[in-house]
């Protein structure tokens, strides 16, 4: 989405996701209608041709803000990765809507792995500045981390975030540091 301060602009943005959130959850996102969106967004069509071209386009301006967001965090927390956890799970925070659409099974778009792909290079990339991986082991232990801070990031999601994202953040650092069978078993 392009970012805007107008707040009409916001407005419409946000009754477009709401929208298209509720309408996904019972149908596959291609057959869902500009008409049908703009009608359960109560917008009116020609608003939405203003913007945005198709529903694609609006998930992908949308994709885009968050790659950015994702990229931004990363290059300013370069070496302190408990502090980066900590902020993609407030931006996944800041924006339920979007994340509830793209893991949606009703979604057709592989966003979500898109988007975490950005963040597991990036981090990769930190890794073998901070630790050079030497073999195949090094490797395969930070593509576990990666998996598993996304699976828990995604199941956080589908169960409507109810944690916060410090608590998120904090079970994905503990279980990448110690592993998880060291917080499922602390007397282990």
């Amino acid at each position: 989405m392009k970012k805007s301060t107008d707040i009409r602009v916001i407005k419409t943005q946000k009754a477009l996701l709401s929208a298209l959130g509720e309408l996904i959850q019972n149908k596959k996102l291609s057959c869902i209608t500009i008409t049908e969106l703009c009608t359960k967004a109560n917008l009116n069509r020609n608003t939405f041709y203003y913007h945005y071209n198709n529903i694609y386009e609006l998930l992908a301006e949308y994709k885009q803000l968050l790659m950015e967001e994702f990229s931004s965090v990363l290059d300013v927390n370069k070496n302190r990765t408990n502090r980066t956890v900590l902020d993609i799970c407030k931006i996944i925070y800041r924006h339920p809507g979007f994340m509830r659409i793209i893991i949606s099974p009703n979604c057709d778009l592989d966003y979500f792995d898109d988007i975490f792909g950005v963040a597991s290079e990036k981090a990769r990339i930190l890794m073998d500045k901070k630790h050079e991986i030497k073999t195949t082991a090094d490797h395969l232990a930070c593509c576990y981390c990666n998996a598993g801070c996304v699976a828990v990031l995604r199941e956080w999601v589908s169960e409507g975030m109810k944690e916060s994202p410090e608590d998120i953040a904090e079970i994905i650092s503990q279980a990448s540091r110690k592993g998880p069978i060291s917080i499922l078993f602390p007397e282990n």
